[in-house]
């Protein structure tokens, strides 16, 4: 009998929502956990998340933006304000 070694070609399944929780949760204690920084599976699941969100039009470049997506939510507006000529 054949033993499959797990490592060798890892299959995890997660929604996009599963892999938005975990993504701010490692985000949250990055400053407790300092290996997280270069992490490959942190660098990739930063890489893939950004790129999903572009695909569905968040400018991944606005903090408030890519956070809101993050969480689930619509991206605050801009508080309104008076235009001026």
């Amino acid at each position: 009998m054949m033993t499959k070694d797990l490592f060798e070609n890892p299959s995890l399944e997660a929604s996009l929502e599963d892999l938005k929780v975990v993504y701010r949760v490692l985000v949250v204690h990055g400053s407790e956990h300092p290996e997280l920084a270069e992490n490959a599976f942190v660098t990739s699941l930063d890489r893939l998340l950004r790129a999903q969100a572009r695909v569905e039009g968040v400018d991944t470049t606005d903090d408030r933006e890519w956070s809101a997506w993050l969480a689930g939510e619509e991206a605050p507006d801009e508080p309104e304000g008076t235009l001026l000529n």
